[in-house]
């Protein structure tokens, strides 16, 4: 079993969550049915269970605990289907029991088994508790399985354990500052890659490639190292050549939305369009497997990332063309959402429009822009109210704000930035120096720049 990278809703993040990957296929659950039979696993685990009832624990400890550890593992997988923290927190009982009776010297192979396998279960359960207690176990599991486990005899499983220990390390890294548990957790990575042979299990390998590019991503968030997100961008890279579309869609999906990510804030760091081009190649690629009605959240995040990709290419060009096709992907996307159904992803389309029209009316100086946006801004704030989604609500108020601002750069009058500084002002109301402090100052800004250009115009008359 590998842990795997799987992307949630996400505006260009490298946070992504680590999900378990089966080494080989979980058997579907039976349709629903009356009676409806056990399924292949509940089976399985029954005849484990009856064969356990003929050994002796104290006669064959080893044979017994061998059956513990099938019994745990199968367990594990159930978990994962079922979704169960009981019957992960059931399996890592069964391995612990197993662990008890499976001496390093006799069986060491065995051993570093269990260990791995209960080193999973742990991971499984901290997905949803924040437990570091459980992850450093996790990681001394797997040490102590790699350190049984030769690579002359045992390559495949000793690559699974490191690859796991990887995803523990960098679980760990979440919860501290720094980079040293990523770092750590790269090299017991780069480690399963040497130990894994591409031919054999092409997307194992990937699998492994994926991580390390995600690795990479969050040395950079922490460090601002560049040179870190190249090997983010070159471990992508590396993984689509384990996955294809035809065999492993939603995998190869994920990586070519991960190698966009990574590609977007290497353009925007080494302000280069032509990174911006690839990165929207790769979000494009990645709408192949992508769509609203299989994987929401996953399309409407990587559309989200390409209408950024083209927005800051827009703002590197001469010509309107990127902005251009940035109003219309957004614009094909609304037609694509229905607005009673998905409210909040109408509403962040729908301000998104409103941004890009923004900012080509701002560049190209297209009053009709601005006020389009102003109006897109408004059906925003329609769907999506403030007791609906109060942050939503105020960023879109601090961005109507500034449209209107820049509309009323160009118009006589003070008329559109009073509005503005009432958006403004709506905005402060929520961002609190308490809660937001950031996001308050960018908003004082905003209102206090306006302010003054009111108070010019007025000492004008």
């Amino acid at each position: 079993m590998l842990f795997r990278v799987a992307l949630l809703s996400s505006f260009i993040a490298f946070g992504l969550p680590a999900r378990a990957q089966e080494a080989q296929p979980t058997p579907a659950a039976p349709p629903a049915a009356a009676p409806v039979p056990p399924s292949p696993l509940d089976a399985k685990i029954a005849q484990l269970r009856a064969r356990l009832q003929s050994v002796s624990r104290e006669a064959s400890p080893t044979e017994w605990g061998k059956l513990q550890f099938e019994i745990g593992d199968a367990l594990i997988a159930l978990g994962q289907r079922e979704r169960s923290s009981a019957r992960l927190q059931e399996a890592a009982g069964t391995l612990r029991e197993a662990l008890t009776v499976l001496p390093l010297e006799s069986a060491s192979r065995a051993r570093a088994l269990a260990q791995t396998a209960l080193g999973n279960a742990l991971l499984d359960l901290v997905q949803d508790e924040r437990d570091t207690g459980k992850l450093e176990e996790a990681a001394t599991l797997y040490k102590d399985a790699i350190a049984a486990l030769p690579l002359e005899t045992d390559a495949d499983d000793r690559a699974r354990a490191e690859h796991n220990l990887g995803v523990a390390l960098m679980r760990l890294g979440d919860r501290e500052g720094g980079t040293v548990r990523y770092k750590e957790a790269v090299a017991a990575t780069e480690a399963a890659l040497a130990a894994r042979a591409f031919e054999r299990d092409p997307a194992e390998w990937a699998s492994s490639q994926e991580s390390l590019g995600l690795l990479y991503g969050r040395i950079f968030e922490r460090d601002g190292s560049k040179e870190a997100l190249r090997k983010a961008a070159e471990a992508y890279a590396q993984a689509l050549k384990g996955y294809s579309p035809d065999k492993n869609p939603g995998a190869w999906a994920q990586s070519e939305d991960n190698l966009g990510h990574v590609l977007l804030k290497l353009g925007e760091e080494e302000n280069s369009t032509e990174r911006l081009a690839e990165a929207q190649t790769h979000f494009r690629e990645a709408l192949r497997v992508f769509s609203r009605k299989h994987t929401p959240l996953q399309w409407f995040s990587t559309i989200q990332n390409l209408a950024l990709a083209l927005e800051l290419a827009g703002q590197r060009a001469p010509e309107s063309a990127p902005l251009d096709t940035a109003i219309g992907v957004w614009r094909e996307t609304l037609e694509a959402l229905p607005r009673d159904r998905a409210p909040f992803q109408w509403a962040v389309a729908q301000s998104s429009l409103a941004h890009v029209l923004e900012a080509r009316g701002e560049k190209f100086d297209r009053i009709e822009d601005l006020k389009e946006a102003i109006a897109a801004y408004a059906q925003a704030l329609e769907a999506s109210p403030r007791a609906r989604n109060p942050q939503l609500w105020a960023s879109t108020r601090n961005n109507l704000g500034v449209a209107l601002k820049a509309l009323g750069k160009r118009e006589a009058g003070t008329q559109a930035l009073s509005d503005a500084v009432a958006a403004f002002d709506d905005a402060l109301s929520v961002w609190t120096e308490d809660k937001a402090p950031q996001l308050r100052r960018t908003a004082e800004e905003n209102r206090a720049k306006t302010q003054a250009m009111i108070e010019e115009r007025n000492g004008k008359k």
